[in-house]
């Protein structure tokens, strides 16, 4: 038998393929959450799935790492427990049992040049020196308000939904705050619809804000009674070694069917299904593919099917995490961590550079070694890209100094830098439309391509994961009617 076999297909060019062309039923493309989601309920079903991942790790931003008893989270560092999807994931993985718990702790602001606790609810930004007299008295009109979406269909940004039904100052020091924390963007960036649908949903249909938060409240409840352990919905869930363990429990559920550390390069339309390839030399022959990449990724693979320039031009966070653990004579603050408003108006002239951090061995047991604590920062990498490491260690340590109101600057035991490139994208007003569109030119054309990257159906754990099974079942259906 010869080394190679040379298939010729009705193009200008042969191709060279290793001696053996491995055929599946399913190619999905990336391992983060939503590509392993989603290839676990296809295998689940009965279906030949193979998934391929350009890095030589699962998870995609996904994962721990444990160093000198400290554990580190190198991107998410908890769920909420009333994560609906994720909840019924854990379950599905047979680790709910598993799950470890605290209630959602204090969150702090810098505010004004020191840590101002927010409000556990909306009735306590009535009496929080966060917000002025003029701003509280405009919170306390909104249920009174109907909201009445633009008439001509066009998408405000969040800033200019929420500036109309809580007022300017509250949006941007409250909502500005958390948006650049989960975004690592600007409110005014992002589509009101677009990066938070299930709000704008729920304010539409009930016609205000507060009615919305009180419906999607009830709501939530409801699906985190779907059974496993019985939680608080506030509380925040993790594993007893991070976030790394329902990323190993897919691994595990689909050993032999992942391959790290392999990318695709290109996928092409054959007679009734399509040819992929990829960087091992590896021809497969698949009747349906899933592209669960960053859109940029996509883009590049549906170069020859659609119209990908709405994909090209999504612009996507670059994050640098800086995890820093101290042995000793560091206390932190009771709580969660603090976030950093976007305007120094509101900061103060003196501030973190980080656009948050979290407190992260005060929100689970055992994250440290006995009496250590352990912080991860969160930076925009533009604004760190010029520090070495040890420089980005100093930063975080000079940021928690300045928090704790400390002259001493503390002094780090162990640390773990994670740059992420293209790592969010930024959905900015019109988003979910474009995204539409390109589903259903995909249907349209080629039904047997599919899309599940966090452009399509949100960035949280929770979205990724919905997006992927949802995924998965719009295959399953497709093929039926096939």
């Amino acid at each position: 038998m010869p080394s190679i076999v040379e298939f010729t297909f009705e193009s200008s060019r042969a191709h060279v393929y290793p001696p053996f062309v491995i055929r599946s039923r399913t190619v999905v493309v990336g391992a983060g959450l939503a590509g392993l989601a989603c290839a676990f309920d296809l295998a689940r079903s009965g279906r030949d799935v193979v998934v391929f991942e350009r890095s030589s790790r699962i998870g995609g931003a996904v994962g721990t790492l444990h160093r000198e008893g400290f554990t580190f989270e190198l991107g998410p560092n908890t769920v909420l427990a009333s994560s609906a999807a994720f909840r019924r994931l854990v379950l599905d993985l047979g680790l709910d049992q598993r799950l470890i718990h605290t209630r959602s702790a204090t969150r702090w602001l810098w505010f004004h040049e020191q840590l101002v606790a927010l409000p556990h609810s909306p009735l306590g930004l009535l009496t929080s020196p966060i917000l002025s007299a003029r701003s509280r008295r405009t919170l306390l009109t909104e249920p009174l308000r109907r909201f009445v979406p633009p008439a001509d269909d066009r998408e405000p940004s969040f800033e200019e939904f929420l500036a109309e039904r809580i007022g300017l100052e509250a949006a941007r020091v409250l909502a500005g705050s958390f948006v650049r924390g989960v975004y690592a963007a600007e409110i005014d960036e992002l589509g009101a619809r677009s990066a938070f649908p299930r709000l704008w949903e729920a304010t539409v249909r009930r016609g205000g804000l507060v009615r919305g938060l009180v419906a999607g409240r009830k709501r939530t409840e409801e699906e985190s009674r779907s059974g496993g352990q019985t939680i608080p919905r506030s509380a925040l869930v993790s594993f007893p070694r991070g976030m790394q363990e329902v990323v190993d429990a897919l691994g595990r559920e689909l050993a032999g069917r992942v391959r790290a550390g392999v990318a695709v390069e290109r996928i092409e339309r054959r007679d009734h299904g399509w040819v992929v390839w990829t960087t091992d030399g590896s021809a497969l022959v698949a009747d349906r593919v899933v592209i669960a990449t960053q859109a940029r990724a996509a883009a590049a693979l549906l170069a020859d099917v659609i119209d990908t320039r709405s994909l090209t031009s999504i612009r996507h966070a670059a994050i640098t995490v800086v995890n820093v653990g101290f042995a000793r004579d560091v206390v932190l603050p009771e709580g969660f961590g603090y976030l950093v408003p976007p305007d120094a108006s509101a900061r103060g002239s003196i501030s973190p550079t980080a656009l948050g951090t979290i407190f992260a061995s005060n929100v689970f047991p055992g994250r440290t070694p006995g009496g250590g604590t352990s912080i991860a920062s969160f930076y925009r990498t533009s604004d760190v890209e010029a520090l070495d490491e040890s420089a980005l260690v100093g930063l975080a340590c000079d940021d928690l100094a300045l928090v704790l109101r400390s002259d001493a600057k503390p002094r780090p035991t162990v640390h773990h830098i994670q740059r992420w490139s293209d790592v969010i994208p930024r959905l900015e007003p019109g988003h979910d439309r474009r995204m539409n569109a390109i589903t259903n030119a995909l249907i349209e054309r080629e039904p047997t391509l599919h899309l599940a990257g966090s452009f399509i159906g949100g960035v949280s754990v929770d979205s990724v994961i919905a997006t992927g099974r949802r995924v998965a079942r719009e295959v399953q259906r497709r093929e039926r009617l096939s």
